[in-house]
């Protein structure tokens, strides 16, 4: 599966879900918080940072819909020897609104989507708009369809390293164990320049900051691959989503 070079677009959600569901499915102990550690930190622990036992509470990103409102961006990148294109990749970034209405605003590797309630609408330029009448699909450009992938499925492969304000919310940062997420990737060849940290805010137990990547090496063929993501602007009132003014028309047909 890492021979898959990810490519630009749409596509790439689609290759990010089977990377990580493929990678996941390598685990042999069950899944996240196999070892049934209810006082896993990130889930209400009151265990101090570096404390021993590991892991953090999955299904954490569910807590964002807990927000008045956010910002986020996030990117996948990667690169592959055996590709004909050397690298490719992209960042999705954008408003989400859930209180006192949902409502979003995203910019999908160009392209534009705003929605408000059950209406949607898309645009090329951000200057004229036509109806999105798929407005949910908004929801799988969102940062939590990724964190899944490559954080959740790992969850009892980190620990606390310590506590800091990230992206300007005090969080706890949990580092992956290289040598444990290494043994998870071993059948699809040599890993190395593993790294793996992710930051929980302290209050309200959501997803601050992330990044997964890492290098590879299997025969001829070598490459890389890395995941990032960053939630910002908590709760900003500066945080807005409208309507937009220029909407065309669909043709009828």
């Amino acid at each position: 599966m890492i021979r898959v070079l990810v490519k630009q677009g749409r596509g790439l959600l689609v290759v990010v879900a089977m990377l990580a569901i493929a990678v996941a499915a390598c685990s042999s102990g069950g899944g996240p918080n196999a070892s049934g550690n209810t006082n896993a930190p990130g889930n209400g622990s009151t265990n101090q940072p570096g404390a021993s036992d590991g892991g953090f509470a999955s299904g954490l990103s569910g807590n964002l819909a807990n927000l008045d409102s956010y910002k986020f961006t996030w990117s996948v990148m990667g690169a592959d020897s055996a590709s004909a294109s050397a690298s490719s990749g992209g960042s999705i970034s954008g408003i989400v609104i859930n209180k006192p209405a949902k409502a979003s605003n995203v910019n999908f590797y160009g392209a534009q989507y705003i929605t408000i309630g059950s209406e949607g609408w898309i645009s090329s330029d951000g200057t004229s708009w036509m109806a999105n009448p798929s407005a949910s699909s908004v929801d799988s450009m969102l940062p939590t369809t990724s964190y899944a992938g490559f954080f959740d499925a790992y969850a009892q492969s980190y620990k606390q390293v310590g506590t800091e304000n990230k992206n300007g919310v005090d969080s706890v940062h949990f580092q992956g164990d290289t040598s444990t997420l290494s043994g998870l990737f071993a059948r699809y060849g040599g890993l190395s320049n593993l790294h793996a940290d992710l930051w929980i805010a302290k209050s309200g137990n959501y997803p601050v900051s992330g990044v997964f990547s890492f290098s590879y090496a299997a025969g001829t063929n070598a490459g890389s691959f890395g995941m990032t993501f960053d939630i910002t602007n908590v709760n900003d009132p500066a945080n807005k989503v409208e309507k937009p003014t220029n909407i065309i028309a669909l043709p009828s047909l």
